[in-house]
């Protein structure tokens, strides 16, 4: 059939209808979409809660894998910084007896309790001549020079807890020499602190904390009866360590500890590899300290007088009496005090009158080789 033709004589043809364009193809795919979706809701909620656990459980997993290798990373990073600086953390250090926690009250000895005077009786040759150590040991290296009068009573003073007051310790070497200055290993710049004590012609020993017996502290790094003998050691060998030029170790309160014989035979087998001396500073009557270190082989003498167990001044002064009374029959005596305010004036007044007197003072070690006949 032929088309018809207008005006013109052309003929007439429709117009094609124009292309659906991107976004109404879209448009018309998702209205299907929702049309299927409302037809199967039930379906499409379900696969919508399955997809959101699967995605939820994967994302988990994710961040906690990531969070590992964070914590995994500090870890790392903490143990290079504890190899840079050491196997374990140092003790902590003390400039005053205010800064140490819980100790609400500083004392070698039990409250209310006395330190017995302690006289030696005469030792047979035979039971000293195995420990006389060789040139070399370290107790005799680090002993200040001293030549002992050979018919004159010697009396050693040794002034324990020193360095952690400091104020009282400083005091305390500007006192006359040669007096015995025994550090805390916990006390704070123990190494300068120790070097000036020294300088002042003051012989150095090392004040090793040793559980009591009552509910005394003894501070930080103490010994106890409970301990394993690994950690005895290692405790023992960090105090040794906290500072040099000393010549023996003697024990800080300890009248448990030093009652404890397998601990005592664990300190002293440290200290006769190091070729130091020990004073026991018989803080009870029951001590193996002594005894053990003859066993051992480590050069030891005992604490005979306690001079401050009662820290008011007239009682101090009783005490140097009874020190002078027993360094007369005895040849020696052995006296140990603390950095307390009656118990420095007390030897500051006495200190000036003892030459004329007719003794010696003198360092521990010179006491140490006269007791034990090493003269």
């Amino acid at each position: 059939m032929a088309s018809k033709k207008n005006r013109t004589g052309k003929a007439n043809r429709k117009s094609p209808k124009p292309a659906a364009s991107v976004r109404e193809r879209v448009g018309a795919g998702f209205g299907r979409l929702v049309e299927r979706a409302g037809r199967h809701r039930w379906a499409v909620i379900g696969a919508g809660v399955i997809l959101l656990f699967g995605a939820s459980l994967a994302g988990g997993y994710w961040l906690a894998g990531r969070l590992d290798l964070v914590d995994l990373d500090k870890q790392a990073r903490e143990a290079l910084d504890d190899m840079r600086r050491g196997t374990s953390e140092p003790e902590p250090k003390y400039a005053s007896i205010d800064q140490i926690p819980g100790l609400s009250r500083y004392m070698e000895i039990e409250p209310g309790k006395r330190q017995h005077t302690h006289e030696e009786k005469p030792r047979p040759r035979t039971q000293v001549a195995a420990v006389a150590a060789g040139a070399q040991a370290a107790w005799q290296k680090n002993a200040v020079p001293f030549n002992a009068p050979a018919n004159k009573p010697l009396i050693a003073i040794v002034i324990d807890d020193v360095g952690l007051d400091r104020p009282r310790s400083r005091r305390a070497w500007e006192l006359q020499a040669p007096l015995t200055m025994s550090f805390l290993p916990y006390a704070r710049d123990l190494a300068a602190q120790a070097k000036a004590a020294r300088a002042r012609g003051h012989e150095l020993m090392l004040h090793l904390p040793m559980e009591p017996n009552g509910r005394n502290d003894p501070g930080p790094g103490a010994l106890f009866v409970s301990m394993t003998d690994n950690d005895i050691r290692q405790r023992t060998t960090a105090a040794l360590d906290s500072f040099e030029g000393y010549a023996g170790v003697n024990n800080h309160m300890g009248s448990r500890f030093t009652s404890f014989k397998p601990g005592m035979e664990t300190v002293l087998r440290l200290l006769k590899a190091r070729g130091l001396m020990f004073l026991d500073s018989r803080t009870t009557v029951n001590t193996v300290g002594d005894q053990v270190a003859l066993e051992q082989g480590v050069p030891s003498m005992p604490r005979n007088v306690f001079l401050d167990d009662d820290e008011s001044l007239d009682a101090v002064r009783r005490r140097l009496t009874e020190s002078e009374a027993i360094a007369r029959r005895q040849g020696y005596v052995v006296a140990i005090g603390h950095p307390h305010d009656a118990t420095l004036q007390a030897r500051a007044e006495w200190l000036p009158g003892l030459a004329a007197k007719g003794f010696v003072l003198a360092p521990a070690t010179a006491v140490l080789r006269k007791r034990n006949g090493w003269d």
